[in-house]
C-alpha cells in the first residue's frame, strides 16, 4: 500500500467512509462508481491539490481499493496524500477521455451499471456525451449526492476542523474589523482578513473575504475591487477559513462615523432573526423550520422582500469557487430533512437593498446530541469607528 505522507484523518475513518459507499452501490446494484468531484475524491481517499481544475476520476469497485486517474504532473502530489494504492496517469499528449476508456477496458469497468455524479462542476455535458457515445454496453446511474449526503453528518474528528475553522474565520473577521478605518481600500481590509486566517494555521478557503464599502456594500456578493473606504460608509464583511478544507464563515458590518439609525435597528432586526434561527437549531427539527423562524422575525419587521436567500446552508469541504455544500442541504422552506448531529450549518439572515443597505449577521453552528455549538465568536455587534 503506497504510505501517504499526511492524512487528515486515521485510515480506519477513510476505510469506513469506502465502504458505506460500496453498501450503497451494492443496494443500487452498481458495477462501478466514477467519482469526478475534487471534494468527495478529498473526502474517501485524502487526496487534495490545486490541479482540481484539470480532469480526474476516482473509481470505485463494489469491493476492494479504489482507483485514482489523474494527470501525470498529480503523481506526486497524490504519493503524497492519498492512502490508495492503485494510481493511474495520462500524460499531456493523452486526452484525458482516452485514458479514461484505457483504464475502464484493462480492469473490464467497460460494461454493466456505472455510477456517474452528473451534477459534479468539472464533468462537462460533452464529456459525458461522449463516454455515453463510447461505451455502448454501460448503462449509466445518476449517483449525483450519494457522496455529499454522507458528508452532511461530520465524524467527531471533522468536527474538530470545523472548530477551528471557525477560530480561524472569527480571527480573520477581528483583524479586518480592527483594521476598519477612514482611507483604507477594500484591498487593505482583505488582507488583514488574511492575515487573521493564516495566522490560525487557515488554508485558502473556497471564496475569498467579501468586504465591500460604500453603495457595493449593498451588493450581495460583490467583489473587492479595491475601492476606498471614506468617513458616511458602511462595510460589508463575511470571511471564511479552511482547515484541512472544512469551512466555517461569519457575517458582520462595519460603519465609519455615525451609522443612521436605520442601520442600528437592522443589524438588531438580523441579531433577532439570527437568535430565532438558532433557537431552532437542534436535532429533529425539520430545516425548513430554522428558515421559517429566523424569516419570520424579518417578515413581522416588514423587511421580508429584503430577505431574499435561503436562512443557511451546510457547509463543511470545499474548494473555490465556493465554501458551502448549499447543493446538499439548505436552510430553506420546503427542506422537510430533519437537523441531526454532526450537521453543520451556515445561518445567515441578511437584508438588502441597493443603493440604501446592506445588513447581515451570521454564524457556523454545530448541531449537537442536545443543541447547538456556534462555532465562530466574533462580537455580534455593528462595529462602529468614529
Amino acid at each position: 500500500m503506497t504510505q501517504a505522507f499526511e492524512l487528515p484523518f486515521p485510515l480506519e475513518e477513510y476505510r469506513n467512509r469506502l465502504g458505506r459507499v460500496q453498501s450503497e452501490m451494492a443496494s443500487r446494484g452498481l458495477d462501478l462508481m466514477m467519482v469526478h468531484t475534487l471534494e468527495n475524491t478529498y473526502y474517501l481517499s485524502g487526496y487534495r491539490t490545486i490541479g482540481y481544475y484539470s480532469y480526474m476520476a476516482f473509481l470505485v469497485p463494489p469491493e476492494g481499493d479504489p482507483v485514482h486517474l489523474s494527470r501525470l504532473i498529480e503523481k506526486s502530489a497524490l504519493q503524497g496524500s492519498s492512502w490508495v494504492p492503485h494510481l493511474e496517469f495520462y500524460p499531456d499528449t493523452e486526452h484525458y477521455l482516452d485514458a479514461t476508456l484505457r483504464v475502464l477496458r484493462e480492469r473490464g469497468w467497460d460494461r454493466g451499471r456505472i455510477g456517474i455524479d452528473k451534477s459534479a462542476w468539472y464533468l462537462t455535458i460533452a464529456d459525458y456525451e461522449a463516454l455515453k457515445d463510447r461505451l455502448p454496453d454501460v448503462e449509466w446511474v445518476d449517483t449525483s449526492l450519494l457522496i455529499e449526503d454522507m458528508r452532511l453528518i461530520k465524524s467527531p474528528a471533522e468536527q474538530e476542523y470545523s472548530r477551528r475553522a471557525g477560530r480561524a474565520a472569527s480571527t480573520g473577521m477581528r483583524h479586518a474589523l480592527a483594521a476598519l478605518r477612514g482611507g483604507v481600500t477594500e484591498d487593505d481590509l482583505m488582507a488583514a482578513a488574511y492575515q487573521g486566517l493564516f495566522s490560525k494555521g487557515s488554508e485558502y478557503p473556497g471564496l475569498p473575504p467579501l468586504i465591500n464599502a460604500g453603495v457595493r456594500h449593498t451588493m450581495a456578493h460583490a467583489m473587492a475591487e479595491g475601492n476606498p473606504v471614506r468617513a458616511g460608509n458602511a462595510v460589508y464583511f463575511e470571511v471564511g477559513a479552511s482547515i484541512k478544507r472544512y469551512h466555517a464563515a461569519t457575517m458582520r458590518i462595519g460603519f465609519i462615523g455615525n451609522p443612521p439609525k436605520l442601520f442600528y435597528d437592522l443589524f438588531d432586526l438580523c441579531r433577532r432573526s439570527l437568535d430565532a434561527g438558532l433557537a431552532k437549531m437542534k436535532p429533529g427539527v425539520p430545516a425548513e423550520e430554522v428558515d421559517h423562524a429566523a424569516r419570520k422575525v424579518i417578515d413581522d419587521a416588514g423587511y421580508g422582500d429584503k430577505f431574499r436567500h435561503k436562512a443557511g446552508y451546510s457547509i463543511g469541504i470545499a474548494l473555490p469557487p465556493d465554501w458551502s455544500e448549499a447543493r446538499t442541504m439548505m436552510l430553506r422552506g420546503g427542506e422537510k430533512r430533519t437537523l441531526q448531529p454532526g450537521m453543520v450549518f451556515h445561518l445567515l439572515p441578511a437584508v438588502f437593498e441597493y443603493k440604501e443597505y446592506g445588513v447581515g449577521l451570521s454564524e457556523t453552528v454545530l448541531i449537537t446530541d442536545d443543541g447547538h455549538e456556534i462555532l465562530t465568536d466574533c462580537v455580534p455587534e455593528l462595529h462602529v469607528v468614529k
